[in-house]
């Protein structure tokens, strides 16, 4: 969330990294494990990559090693303040036809 910050204040230079909150649910985390032993996702702070550490609030952090995206920092989520769960906004995307609900 930091590339927001970045462009509010006038910054420069945006973060480097990108940050992903997820659905948690046992598929996307296989789905997660898998694209991150893609990159070569090495976990670069604490907390572990536990579903449990993610479910309190945390964010896990990456470095990716894969020549193509050498360096890059991988921010997971599943949690954001001030932010409805999951379940609440895809019942607000079904209530508003105008709301899409096709991300990816």
């Amino acid at each position: 969330m930091g590339g927001q910050a970045c462009v509010f204040y006038g910054a420069a230079q945006f973060s480097k990294d990108i940050d992903f909150t997820l659905l948690a649910d046992e598929e996307n985390y296989v789905r997660l494990h898998a694209a991150l032993g893609e990159l070569q996702a090495v976990r670069a702070a604490v907390p572990p990559f536990d579903p449990a550490a993610l479910d309190r609030g945390h964010v896990v952090h990456f470095r990716c090693q894969a020549p193509e995206v050498a360096g890059l920092r991988v921010d997971l989520m599943t949690r954001l303040r001030g932010v409805a769960d999951f379940a609440t906004l895809l019942g607000a995307s079904h209530d508003d036809p105008g709301c899409g609900r096709d991300l990816l």
